[in-house]
């Protein structure tokens, strides 16, 4: 086994409804890209992760320990991306969507979020959220259109 660095760094993000809301953090400041920006929750899949659903188990451990929340229903793909750090690593993004639970988010680690909120996707798009995370929320808008049938309370 090699220790050389990977090509890439895998990521997964999850955009979660409540209604017609969707949960937006504020990245920390400790964190490598975009700190204090608006985000989805994610962050890096892990090594260790469990084996089988690799991408949908590494996102449901970043909700839980980033907000402490699991999702409220099925997890939806919806759109992969890759990007550079400012160091040129290399990452390739992928993003989900899914209900919310009723329970209510709790910032765990004010390095990794600094806060967050429950924003339409309308405020979202008059925000100053970085446009990828526009664009991740529209599409998700879209699944959560589909998927509810349109209804603004639908959910977990």
């Amino acid at each position: 086994m090699t220790t050389a660095s990977p090509l890439h760094i895998c990521n997964v993000e999850a955009a979660l409804w409540r209604g017609d809301r969707w949960l937006l953090i504020r990245r920390g400041d400790g964190e490598r890209h975009a700190a204090g920006q608006p985000a989805l929750v994610g962050g890096k899949v892990e090594h260790a992760e469990e084996p089988g659903a690799v991408l949908e188990n590494a996102v449901r451990r970043e909700i839980a320990e980033e907000v402490g929340l699991e999702p409220g229903g099925a997890l939806h793909y919806v759109t992969s991306a890759h990007f550079r750090l400012a160091d040129g690593t290399s990452v390739v993004n992928v993003v989900f969507c899914a209900p919310a639970p009723e329970a209510e988010p709790v910032v765990r680690d004010t390095r990794e979020v600094a806060g967050f909120a429950w924003l339409t996707a309308a405020e979202i798009a008059a925000s100053d959220a970085p446009e990828w995370t526009k664009d991740y929320l529209a599409r998700s808008e879209r699944i959560r259109l589909r998927v509810t049938g349109g209804a603004a309370h639908a959910g977990p």
